[in-house]
């Protein structure tokens, strides 16, 4: 498959996405690792700190994307960074900065990052997804899984 045809995919099913998540449906149950917020000025906005995970057969290739979920308003460019993610990994970065608005109380999909994985050994692969307004940041955990077969 086409790597357009790939982002086309991944756009569409982002807006499915963005138009059945809310603050309930973002927040964790089961979050194995929290994102967290530094020192700064009170943002106004947050970044659900759900952890998105990708299950991959391990030893082929592999693209995907994470998507960073926002609610609030913020009235200074929000900046994006992804690190840990494994050796070889091409990805959309640097991000656009995501101009100044208000998602109001929902949390909609807005920080989208697509990668091309390497071939994986087998096993787990932490990252984390950083957005910052130069005032606040705040952390997205991510996990690669590479197993036996598609799918977590």
């Amino acid at each position: 498959m086409s790597r357009t045809v790939r982002l086309m995919l991944a756009v569409a099913t982002g807006l499915a996405l963005m138009v059945t998540a809310s603050p309930a449906a973002a927040a964790p149950a089961d979050t194995a690792a929290s994102g967290s917020v530094t020192a700064g000025a009170a943002a106004t906005w947050d970044l659900s700190d759900y952890q998105q995970k990708a299950c991959i057969p391990a030893n082929a290739p592999y693209w995907t994307y994470f998507v960073g979920f926002i609610a609030g308003s913020w009235s200074t460019p929000l900046q994006v960074d992804v690190q840990g993610l494994p050796e070889g990994t091409v990805t959309s970065l640097p991000h656009p900065p995501i101009a100044p608005r208000d998602n109001g109380d929902r949390y909609i999909g807005t920080a989208w990052v697509s990668v091309d994985l390497p071939p994986l050994d087998y096993g787990d692969y932490p990252a984390v997804m950083t957005v910052t307004d130069g005032s606040s940041t705040q952390t997205m955990p991510i996990l690669i899984r590479a197993q036996e077969r598609w799918g977590c």
